[in-house]
């Protein structure tokens, strides 16, 4: 028997403008039934846009990209994030890397690899938020929603303080290809384990 979608509350009042609001990329803090609108209060930076809600295959195989030094502290809370993509878009980002010398030599550079500099050019994922440079790959194994949408462009932060050398002082960074899918999986971090079936996990070198 087919059981429940786990995250279903998160697709109907008072959670869902709140979880959209995270999707679009509004910094929004923890959900508060007390204020379900915050996130209307909130800066706005990257996220997706022309969204939909999707019901995630079960037995298919589903990936994260993960900040290498904060994966190696805790996997597991790293892997429990909201951003994953499908196979189709890793399989785009994977073939965009090995296709480039140029992707894969600046991959090098940062102390990464040309997967990992793919992944943060197709979804707008500045260094100062992560170095991609871990990767997870889980089976579905209940079902679960997710929002799925086009990347939307993300700004560098203009504090001197938290902006990364290897984004080369520029002031945003594009898409590479913006009919990349993405998707948000509101409340994963709750339900990760009775979600996901962990098949693989390591640096992304190691599925470049």
């Amino acid at each position: 028997m087919v059981g429940a979608v786990l995250n279903r509350d998160c697709f109907g009042p008072p959670k869902e403008s709140h979880y959209a609001g995270a999707a679009q990329g509004f910094a929004v803090p923890a959900f508060d039934p007390a204020t379900p609108d915050a996130w209307l209060r909130a800066s706005r930076n990257g996220g997706m846009t022309r969204m939909n809600r999707v019901h995630l295959a079960v037995g298919q195989y589903y990936y994260r990209f993960c900040d290498s030094a904060r994966f190696q502290a805790d996997w597991k809370r790293q892997a429990s994030g909201p951003w994953w993509i499908e196979y189709e878009t890793f399989d785009t980002v994977r073939r965009f890397a090995r296709q480039h010398a140029h992707v894969r030599a600046y991959g090098e550079k940062t102390g990464q690899c040309g997967l990992s500099y793919s992944m943060k050019l197709h979804a707008a994922v500045p260094y100062e938020w992560g170095d991609s440079g871990a990767l997870v790959v889980a089976r579905l194994k209940a079902r679960i929603d997710a929002w799925k949408g086009w990347g939307a462009t993300a700004e560098i932060s203009a504090d001197d303080a938290n902006r990364n050398s290897h984004d080369a002082g520029a002031k945003y960074i594009p898409l590479q290809n913006p009919g990349v899918f993405q998707l948000y999986i509101p409340e994963i971090w709750q339900y990760f384990d009775d979600a996901f079936e962990v098949v693989d996990k390591g640096p992304a070198r190691n599925f470049a």
